[in-house]
This record gives C-alpha cells, sequence and structure tokens, in this order.
C-alpha cells in the first residue's frame, strides 16, 4: 500500500513538474531557463561545444565565456545544438529546426509578441503600451554584445523573475535554396511558379500546421 502511495505521489509530482511552464521575462529573454550544454558548428565546419541560450527579440546565439554572457555574430554558426534541439542560422536568425530532409529544412522562429505583450498588465496611470515599450526597451540590453560590451551571467540570473513575462510568438518556416520562406500558401506562392504551385497543392494536401507534411512543399521549392 505504501509503495502504491509512493508511485502515485511521484506521478503527481511528475505531472505538475510538467504543466509549470517556463516564461521568458524581459529580465531573462531566453527561450530556455538557463544555459545549456550545446555545440556550435561554424560554417567552416568546425565545432565548438558551449553553454548556449537563445535570445528571443534578437533570435541570437548567446553563450557563457567565463562569467559572461557574449553573442554570436550571425555569420559564425551555420547550426547548433542545444540540449536535445537543434537550430538553424536562417537569414541571422536561429530557428528550431522541427523536420528536415535532403531538400532543407522547416524550422520555428520565435518573436516577442508585442501586441499581446502591450495589452496586458497596464498598472494604474499607465497605458498598457508604455509597459510594454519600457520591457521591450529593458530587454534589449539584456545579454547585448553589439555595443561592445558583455553582462554577467549570475547577475542576470539573479532578477530572472523579476521582470515583465514575454508572451511569445512562434511561426514556421521554410529554410530551402539559401531562402527562408514563411510557411503559408501565399509566401511560398510568391517565390515560386503560381501555377505549378496550384497544381502541387491540388495533388497533395498540405497540412501547414504539420512539419512532416511541409517537407514536400520544401521539396517543391527545392526543385523550381
Amino acid at each position: 500500500m505504501k509503495r502504491l502511495v509512493l508511485i502515485c505521489a511521484f506521478a503527481l509530482a511528475s505531472l505538475f513538474a510538467v504543466a509549470q511552464e517556463y516564461d521568458p521575462t524581459s529580465t531573462w529573454p531566453y527561450l530556455y531557463p538557463d544555459f545549456t550544454e550545446g555545440e556550435i558548428m561554424s560554417i567552416d565546419g568546425s565545432s565548438k561545444k558551449a553553454l548556449l541560450n537563445v535570445h528571443v527579440l534578437k533570435a541570437a546565439l548567446h553563450y557563457i565565456d567565463g562569467d559572461l554572457i557574449k553573442e554570436l555574430a550571425p555569420g559564425q554558426a551555420f547550426s547548433a545544438r542545444i540540449g536535445q534541439d537543434y537550430y538553424i542560422n536562417a537569414s541571422g536568425k536561429m530557428m528550431k529546426i522541427l523536420a528536415q530532409n535532403n531538400s532543407g529544412y522547416v524550422a520555428e522562429g520565435v518573436e516577442v509578441d508585442v501586441v499581446k505583450l502591450n495589452s496586458t498588465g497596464a498598472a494604474y496611470g499607465s497605458s498598457s503600451t508604455t509597459l510594454g515599450t519600457m520591457a521591450l526597451s529593458s530587454l534589449e540590453g539584456v545579454g547585448s554584445t553589439n555595443s561592445g560590451t558583455s553582462m554577467n551571467h549570475m547577475e542576470i540570473k539573479a532578477n530572472k523573475d523579476n521582470g515583465q513575462i514575454l508572451p511569445l510568438l512562434k511561426k514556421k518556416y521554410l529554410f530551402v535554396n539559401k531562402m527562408c520562406i514563411f510557411a503559408t500558401k501565399r509566401d511560398v506562392s510568391d517565390v515560386t511558379d503560381p501555377a505549378a504551385f496550384k497544381a502541387f497543392l491540388k495533388a497533395n494536401k498540405v497540412k501547414w500546421n504539420d512539419p512532416q507534411s511541409l517537407l514536400g512543399v520544401v521539396d517543391f521549392i527545392a526543385q523550381q
């Protein structure tokens, strides 16, 4: 009986842990709750292991160097692994690979939902737009090295829960023939022959929310 109670308690605790979702904040604008062991694959074929994270405002790859957070220049990485997740450098932004084949990738881009950010959390006497703008302005400097400076990892981590939650937008993209294309009918039609694409859609039932189904569109674009 005690064994059964312990198993049930453990199962409930596990479910509770899964149910708790991590949210980036204006003081910790990262996709992951902490910097995670990973590997950077450079364009020249070399690789380097490091503690990595992705800055949600810039979709830039950040890494730990000693006690500092630094930003990798857009052209330095071809791809990266963060934990069990793989990313591709698509037009200078790091996007998570959802599916891939010999023709290209289906990737997920993440950005801050500015509209939602501006519509929540307004205190008395303050507009939500003002608060949203302040949140974005504050996170622009977190971990940024554009000015030639870096920020202390532990100082930022100590304040990670003190900021405003950043709602995110997740969008699917097709990375093929060195092009990064928003995964919609209109955007694909704009870079392909419209008549051929119409015929393709008629012959294939594309599920635009399914990465595996979108690989068929990747193949179609690659053949254009």
